[in-house]
């Protein structure tokens, strides 16, 4: 009938650990030929939109167009002025 279960957080039941499957965890060594190191880069895509939605933020609430990065303290209160 389309009605939910678990209404609130209240209805909620947390999964435990029990609740999860077993699983195997393996490594795989991949070296990459572009670097002498062989070194691969990890997790920087999460923290690339970062800056931009500081700058956006910092544009917004000046109601400026645009505001040069880094966003040092020098340059957010020269486009305050």
């Amino acid at each position: 009938n389309g009605q939910l279960l678990t209404a609130s957080y209240m209805d909620y039941q947390m999964p435990r650990a029990g609740d999860l499957p077993s699983f195997t965890v393996g490594h795989t060594t991949t070296p990459c030929p572009s670097n002498p190191l062989g070194i691969k880069g990890c997790g920087e895509a999460g923290a690339i939109a970062a800056p931009a939605a500081v700058i956006n933020a910092i544009t917004d609430a000046l109601g400026h167009e645009a505001i040069a990065m880094p966003a040092t303290p020098q340059a957010v209160w020269k486009a305050a002025q």
